[in-house]
């Protein structure tokens, strides 16, 4: 079962996405601009994006 905040991540995504935002530069700039943070706290970056996705899916290296 996913956590609250794999749910409200999901949710959010799906808003960004549904606003036709698909660039990865847009995605995490909308991110930052929601209040879905990663774990820490800071702001969402390239990086921090694609490896969140990665550990969700269980593809992370």
């Amino acid at each position: 079962m996913p956590s609250s905040y794999e749910n409200a991540f999901g949710d959010e995504l799906e808003a960004i996405y549904g606003r036709g935002v698909h660039d990865l530069p847009g995605v995490v700039a909308a991110l930052n601009s929601s209040g879905v943070r990663p774990a820490g706290g800071e702001d969402w970056t390239e990086s921090s994006f694609t490896a969140e996705l990665a550990r969700l899916s269980g593809t992370e290296s």
